[in-house]
């Protein structure tokens, strides 16, 4: 059904509030009238639809800069609080920041901050500052209406970094369920969540006290902050970032754009600001979509809190713990130089070039010497002198995991009573029936 609420209202009146609508070239806001916000139920939730034929090229959003969050925007909205920070160049000049000084708390935080300090930041760690400092200020934050309109924490139920985090009911054994590649990859997101926030909490430590942490930042605040632009950034590049990572905004309205694997819109972003146009044409009624990159769905759960149940063409398979503790000195020493240790995959196809060189190379004692793996790895030959020992070997592997996943694919029928845990076990029993689905393929193919 369409969403109609004040929330919404409030955020469409606010990305339209800029005065260039007659300009030519405009740095207006833009809506395409052929687009809406419609509510998708339980397993969509929120999301764009079509209400009119759309053209493939179309294109159907602008968000101008002034309304973009990144430390563009974040940086030059702080400098409205502070007298020590004089900013020159184009980038912060061009940008809408209507003065407003309310005195209070979080106005006399920013009042102590220093440009390079904000610098030294990563976007991530000032993002999630300043969001989190942000929805406090209420209605004394020009971007109320935006914040407003993000997930609760609520939204992120799935997402193992919550669990954790939050430590909810059975949060232990809920990790322990996890399957390895989901597990490596919660451990990491959880890693980096961590590190951003001790560096945020020294920070504020070291303009406010110690005893100011849980007033100012409490780490669920900062959780949900950081969620929301872990699970909604794009990417944008930006003049002040010291790496890749740094390059990300977030847009509003763009962020109603639900993952597809297949690529149905594309991003532009210039001196106009964010742009989406299509890349099919819809008919009426149908869901916009926009591909978030080629992920499996123990990386969507980790990074984004939801999987693709159905048809994820990115999933696969990892078995590098199981041929690691395989291979000899002197193979390991070939796979570092070449490129080839660690990360052996299967998908729904069959075995990564990557996985048929680790298997061909568990049966070269000296794997520099020979030349029937040079040429394999160099495409000459098909690598069919291996195929009988590699085959042999990898239904080994396959059948231990296949035994494995078996015994855990009973949690997609889990019926606790607690609705969350249900719905985690269940989420976790479809990635066990997406790995068993993979290796029965392969295993069937060999």
């Amino acid at each position: 059904m369409t969403v109609k609420d004040n929330n919404l209202e409030s955020l469409l009146e606010w990305i339209n509030n800029t005065q260039d609508v007659h300009l030519k070239p405009s740095s207006h806001s833009y809506i395409s009238p052929k687009i809406e916000v419609k509510d998708y139920g339980d397993n969509g939730g929120r999301g764009i639809n079509s209400i009119q034929k759309i053209n493939r090229s179309e294109t159907i959003l602008r968000i101008p800069p002034s309304f973009l969050l990144n430390t563009n925007t974040v940086i030059a909205h702080i400098s409205k609080h502070n007298d020590s920070i004089t900013l020159t160049e184009p980038y912060y000049l061009s940008l809408y920041t209507p003065y407003n000084n309310p005195s209070d708390k979080i106005t006399k935080f920013y009042s102590l901050l220093s440009l390079p300090e904000l610098l030294e930041l990563t976007s991530f760690q000032l993002l999630s500052l300043y969001i989190t400092l942000e929805k406090k200020r209420q209605s004394n934050s020009f971007w109320k209406p935006f914040i407003n309109m993000l997930p609760d924490i609520s939204d992120f139920t799935l997402t193992p970094l919550v669990w954790q985090v939050c430590k909810v009911p059975n949060y232990e054994q809920l990790l322990k369920l996890l399957t390895k590649s989901t597990k490596d990859h919660a451990d990491k997101v959880y890693q980096r969540f961590i590190n951003d926030y001790d560096i945020i909490k020294q920070l504020v430590i070291s303009k406010l006290g110690e005893d100011e942490v849980d007033e100012y930042i409490p780490i669920e605040s900062v959780l949900w902050s950081w969620l929301c632009i872990n699970s909604r950034c794009l990417y944008m590049t930006l003049p002040q970032s010291k790496t890749t990572a740094d390059n990300f905004t977030l847009a509003p309205y763009v962020d109603f754009l639900n993952h597809s694997c297949e690529d149905q819109c594309s991003i532009k972003a210039d001196g106009l600001g964010f742009q989406v146009i299509t890349t099919s044409s819809y008919d009426i009624d149908q869901q916009l979509f926009l591909s978030y990159g080629p992920h499996a769905n123990d990386f969507l759960l980790c990074e984004y809190g939801f999987i693709l149940p159905k048809d994820n063409k990115w999933n696969d398979v990892n078995i590098s713990h199981y041929l690691l503790p395989l291979f000899s000195s002197a193979q390991i020493e070939f796979l570092k130089e070449n490129d080839y240790y660690d990360n052996y995959t299967l998908t729904s196809t069959g075995i990564s070039f990557r996985t048929e060189v680790a298997l061909a190379i568990l049966q070269e004692p000296n794997p520099a010497e020979s030349r029937k793996l040079s040429a394999l790895i160099n495409g000459i030959s098909d690598g069919s002198v291996y195929k009988s020992h590699s085959d042999a070997l990898l239904t080994e592997i396959l059948e231990k995991i296949i035994h494995k996943c078996k015994n855990q694919t009973y949690l997609e029928y889990a019926d606790d009573l607690d609705l969350p845990t249900r719905a985690r076990k269940r989420t976790i029993g479809i990635l066990y029936r997406n790995i068993l689905d993979i290796c029965k393929y392969v295993k069937e193919n060999l």
